[in-house]
C-alpha cells in the first residue's frame, strides 16, 4: 500500500466531499479515512481533527494545487 499523507483537514463533511470529489476528477485516489466514524459520531469532529483528506504521497503537491485553485478546505497546512 502507497504512503498516505494528510493535505487537508474539514470540520464541514460535505466541503471535504467535494474536496474529495474534485480529486477524483483529476484522477487521483483521495481518501478520508474517518469519514464513516464522524458521520455517525459527530460529537468527535473536533476531537479527531476533522475530516482528513489524504492523498498518495507522490500526489501530494498536485492535489494541494487543485484544493488551493478551488479555495477548499486547509490545503497545504496539514
Amino acid at each position: 500500500m502507497p504512503d498516505l499523507v494528510t493535505i487537508a483537514t474539514f470540520i464541514d463533511r460535505a466541503e471535504a466531499i467535494i474536496a474529495r470529489s474534485l480529486l477524483e476528477a483529476e484522477g487521483l485516489f483521495p481518501l478520508i479515512p474517518e469519514a464513516h466514524t464522524l458521520s455517525v459520531l459527530p460529537h468527535l469532529i473536533h476531537a479527531e481533527g476533522g475530516y482528513r483528506l489524504q492523498v498518495r504521497e507522490e500526489d501530494a503537491e498536485t492535489a494541494r494545487g487543485i484544493l488551493r485553485d478551488a479555495q477548499l478546505g486547509s490545503a497545504g497546512e496539514a
